[in-house]
């Protein structure tokens, strides 16, 4: 093995912040080993956590589902696959008649309407385990439709983090389903994500390899959800948190302890650590 791609939300962090000890010394080890560890995430560039970055052996991340590969040292995109913009618009076309909270990712960044974080709070009803998501380094707009028609942004990604009931995610996942030319993920129950079609964790993950000329039999990844379900599809190695759900239990080929039992430590102990 010589990459590990790891997924962070409810695989390797706890509460979308904490990174436990037995996690971060199992990391280190596999680090310092000349593993190279990638964060494979649906979060965009800038809000990785840096106690994840810091790392041994990080330097290249895989953001926004699969949209964006990053070199973390140069702030390089070595591969991206985006929403063109006339999908984009189309998308923002069904979304404004919705009073949801809604982001787009592009550049590593989030871009939001002027005001929405603080309203997400108290007028959208974010639950207090998700005022984390509201912490990042925003740019902001007046308009959505207008920023996109000015500027012709093609999002890396259109991200709807909290949907307060299913009937609604249900609702627009049908819909934007039926607009075509979109791939739609969830990372957590109640929320809703956006790509491109051809962007997902396991074209990331290919793109990657071919970039560093590593075959992907020589990955390792390990994931939780459905956005994972890609890049455990295409790793020579691939686990599933015991959490995790349905999907991706179902493609990844060994399973480990829950992510809040150190599912990932130990994952890492027995396929990179133990192979030294």
């Amino acid at each position: 093995m010589k990459l590990l791609a790891f997924d962070l939300d409810g695989t390797t962090l706890t509460g979308h912040q904490h990174l436990s000890v037995r996690n971060r010394k199992a990391l280190e080890r596999a680090g310092q080993m000349g593993i190279l560890l990638v964060p494979a995430s649906g979060r965009m560039r800038t809000f990785l956590p840096e106690e994840i970055t810091s790392l041994p052996g990080v330097r290249w991340a895989i953001t926004s589902n699969g949209a964006g590969v990053y070199d973390l040292k140069s702030g390089e995109c070595i591969w991206d696959c985006l929403i063109p913009n006339a999908k984009a618009l189309e998308v923002q076309q069904l979304l404004k008649s919705y009073d949801v909270y809604v982001e787009y990712y592009r550049e590593g960044r989030a871009i939001t309407l002027q005001g929405a974080p603080e309203k997400a709070k108290t007028y959208f009803g974010f639950p207090k385990t998700k005022w984390h998501f509201l912490t990042k380094d925003f740019i902001y707009t007046e308009d959505f439709e207008v920023l996109l028609r000015e500027t012709g942004l093609c999002p890396e990604k259109i991200n709807l983090p909290y949907l307060p009931t299913p009937e609604l995610r249900e609702e627009l996942w049908n819909k934007l389903l039926a607009l075509g030319g979109l791939r739609l993920t969830s990372s957590i129950p109640d929320n809703l994500e956006i790509n491109a079609s051809g962007a997902h964790k396991g074209a990331g993950l290919k793109a990657l390899c071919r970039h560093l000329k590593i075959s992907t039999s020589q990955v390792m990844a390990i994931g939780d959800n459905g956005n994972d379900v890609t890049m455990l599809q295409c790793a020579g190695v691939s686990v599933a948190v015991a959490d995790a759900l349905p999907e991706a239990l179902a493609a990844a080929k060994y399973r480990t302890s829950a992510h809040d039992e150190d599912g990932l430590a130990e994952a890492v102990e027995r396929f990179l650590i133990q192979q030294e």
